[in-house]
């Protein structure tokens, strides 16, 4: 998440190095000059926002209060004026894989650390305090839906994430940047960089970083930033690798420092460094260490990433591009062979109560991977992941074999994905069909299925896989479908709904094994190309379900407490796997 100790360097050493904005003032005063001020947004960061709330975040999050607030927020920026671009994590990049791998495991640790807490019966409050900065913010929730309606949404697939929006942001002239990460003080360019982590979503406001205030201070210029930042520590040259180095500069305190004068004796010419100066850095980093074969290779990616020139190298033909034109990156993913990142979410996997975790998903990716693989047999028969499959072992590539479907023949991918009508409506049954043969073999000729309402279908095939799994009790399905049925109804006011004082332990964990294999069947229904409306938003409230599950709890459920989901109710007789 960019470089380490460069936030607090910011906000305690250098003189304007965060201050305060008004953002629709700035938005107003850039108006004077330009039609519509550009506002980049990486949505990412947006994620810390909406779920700054720690109380709602543990009960599993209040799905439809964040998206409100998320839509108000977006809203409000264009109504002043702006016009906003989002960018968005795609495909992640290989060299990157060993972070992404190691900061899965790091939350996962700090995921058990808090259902120790809420086992413990920590009250709710005290749970929110304690751990508050270590919860993971909640990724189920789909911002991507929500930044859509305000502006373009830009997935990177070919570049980083970061990289892609500042070459965008400078090329396009943005008025700011929103972001949490530090990386966006390296990258040159004259726009703003608001602070992600400081909106106040109600007022507007924010903390900004004082990018020139930076260079002042360090007493450098733009060209050199990208050494200083590569021999500072980020994601492509660890902070650890160069301790040593930075260590042997001067005291901790004067770190930053100490290293700019160090790059200011070096020769950076028109941004380049040739390679006999990089190995002659990398001599000294490494002083009395050997240096890794690794190295040279940290060393370039990392400056090169700090680049704000579009990349001149062409990329290989990608015969699957369309895909990714057209906002399918998981059907992407699978057709090319890039792995396909399954994490977890407050998952115990020391516990067998709930099952196992993957062995629960493991069938849906093989059977959704068959389905697109299914006219692609002779290129690949096989689905990479990188997941944690049990508490010992830690995140890790594997296979997934695909089940190809036997008795129904799944369109091809063009056709799943056309958005012709005629062609939509001669496939909608094959698709529902295949939907249901992903949930289980049982549902593959219900047909009675198609009875339940478009936006409840998802709902019921998830609560379907996890019955089957012997994962979730009856009256748990029950509730789960009668609060999606309650928020779908305005059968309740979710901002007046109350928090629980305390959690229970297997409703806590329930609520985010609901969710997660929720987020899978709704990824199968996208890469099925079904319409929207079978795939709302996770039809879940966390404050309505525990204040109801202590309540269910302690009471006998009748008949009529269940009315109005009775006749969807398929995951009543499920046969366990």
């Amino acid at each position: 998440m960019g470089i380490r100790h460069l936030h607090s360097f910011m906000e305690r050493k250098v003189d304007g190095g965060l201050y305060t904005v008004k953002m629709q003032h700035e938005i107003s005063n850039a108006k004077k000059s330009v039609e519509k001020p550009l506002v980049v947004i990486d949505l990412m960061a947006m994620f810390g926002v909406f779920c700054s709330d720690r109380r709602s975040l543990l009960c599993g999050s209040q799905f439809w209060v964040v998206e409100h607030t998320a839509d108000s927020f977006f809203k409000r920026l264009t109504d002043a004026g702006a016009e906003l671009v989002f960018f968005y994590d795609g495909t992640l990049q290989l060299n990157k894989y060993d972070t992404w791998i190691n900061r899965q495991n790091d939350k996962y640790d700090r995921m058990i650390d808090v259902l120790d807490g809420i086992n413990a019966r920590m009250p709710l409050a005290v749970a929110a305090n304690k751990f508050d900065r270590t919860l993971p913010n909640n990724t189920c929730i789909k911002l991507e839906n929500v930044a859509k309606r305000h502006g373009e949404l830009i997935v990177s697939t070919d570049l980083e994430c970061d990289q892609a929006l500042a070459i965008y942001a400078t090329k396009r002239k943005a008025l700011a940047v929103i972001s949490h990460d530090t990386d966006f003080l390296i990258f040159e360019g004259g726009w703003q960089l608001w602070h992600a982590n400081h909106i106040d979503v109600n007022k507007l406001i924010t903390k900004a970083y004082g990018r020139q205030a930076l260079l002042r201070t360090l007493g450098l210029q733009w060209r050199q930033m990208a050494l200083w930042a590569t021999l500072a520590g980020n994601d492509f040259f660890s902070y650890d690798e160069l301790e040593p180095f930075l260590n042997d500069l001067g005291p901790h305190t004067q770190k930053f420092y100490k290293l700019a004068e160090y790059v200011r004796r070096l020769t950076v010419r028109n941004g380049k460094l040739d390679d006999d100066t990089v190995r002659s850095i990398l001599g000294r980093v490494y002083k009395k260490r050997r240096i890794p074969t690794e190295a040279y290779e940290w060393f370039r990616q990392s400056y090169a990433f700090y680049q704000v020139d579009e990349p001149s190298e062409k990329k290989p033909d990608d015969p699957f591009a369309y895909l990714l034109q057209a906002g399918y990156s998981f059907t992407h993913s699978i057709l090319t062979g890039v792995p396909f990142n399954v994490t977890l979410f407050f998952f115990d996997y020391r516990s067998s109560e709930f099952g196992n975790y993957y062995e629960i998903i493991e069938p849906i990716i093989s059977r959704i991977g068959g389905i697109l693989l299914y006219h692609h047999q002779h290129e690949r028969q096989h689905i990479t992941v990188v997941t944690k499959r049990n508490h010992q072992e830690p995140h890790s590539f594997g296979t997934v074999a695909a089940t190809f479907p036997t008795a129904i023949t799944p369109p091809p991918v063009m056709d799943l994905i056309s958005t012709d009508g005629p062609v939509q409506a001669s496939l909608l049954e094959r698709k529902l069909q295949l939907w249901r043969w992903v949930c289980s073999d049982d549902l593959l000729d219900v047909e009675l299925f198609n009875t339940v309402p478009p936006a409840f279908m998802c709902t019921v095939l998830t609560l379907y896989r996890l019955r089957q799994c012997g994962a979730i009790r009856l009256f748990e399905a029950d509730l789960l479908l009668l609060i999606a049925h309650q928020l779908s109804n305005g059968a309740f006011d979710p901002l007046q709904e109350p928090y629980p004082q305390k959690l229970i332990s297997r409703a806590f964990r329930l609520g985010f094994l609901f969710q997660k294999v929720y987020s899978h069947m709704d990824r199968v229904a996208k890469a099925l190309g079904l319409p929207q409306q079978y795939r709302p938003t996770t039809p879940y409230d966390g404050l309505r379900f525990h204040n109801m599950y202590r309540v269910w709890t302690s009471m006998k459920v009748e008949p009529h407490h269940i009315e109005p989901i009775a006749e969807w109710r398929f995951y009543q007789q499920t046969k366990s796997t």
